[in-house]
């Protein structure tokens, strides 16, 4: 499982290259984590609780292209697409809060191999080395590893 940290910015088109590439060689599933979804605090990304019967239900822990587009996030659901078309499992992923705490709780939860940040996300990866010292007993977490790829 591959989580790639992805946005509509072109700074991000490496990071889904490296995920085509690496996910190609070891037939693994690729989430595109937008680094964009995050709202304000009185929005969420995805239905919540107070949303229409139903919503809720619809959306899992990935969505796929038509779950994107139900969510208002067409470029994401391109991203996916093109991956998919390129004959890589694929999925996206819209989280409340775009940090280093989502992102490594997002890659624990969906048992990450890899998780993929390009290097002009500078915040971000300093963030997520924070993070990696502070849960460094948490061996779940370890198991993650982080690259920075080159924009």
């Amino acid at each position: 499982m591959i989580v790639a940290v992805t946005s509509e910015q072109p700074r991000h088109d490496s990071v889904r290259r490296r995920a085509v590439a690496i996910a190609r060689d070891a037939g693994s599933t690729v989430i595109l984590w937008d680094r964009d979804a995050e709202v304000s605090p009185l929005e969420s990304s995805l239905p919540t609780d107070w949303s229409g019967d139903g919503e809720e239900e619809q959306f899992g822990d990935r969505l796929g292209p038509n779950d994107l587009m139900a969510a208002g996030r067409e470029p994401l659901a391109r991203q996916v697409g093109e991956l998919r078309k390129m004959g890589v499992d694929a999925w996206g992923w819209l989280p409340d809060e775009a940090d280093a705490t989502h992102l490594a709780e997002y890659a624990t939860d969906q048992q990450a191999d890899l998780v993929l940040v390009s290097t002009d996300d500078a915040d971000l990866i300093a963030d997520l080395r924070e993070v990696a010292s502070r849960d460094a007993k948490d061996a779940r977490r370890r198991s993650t590893r982080f690259e920075a790829v080159p924009a």
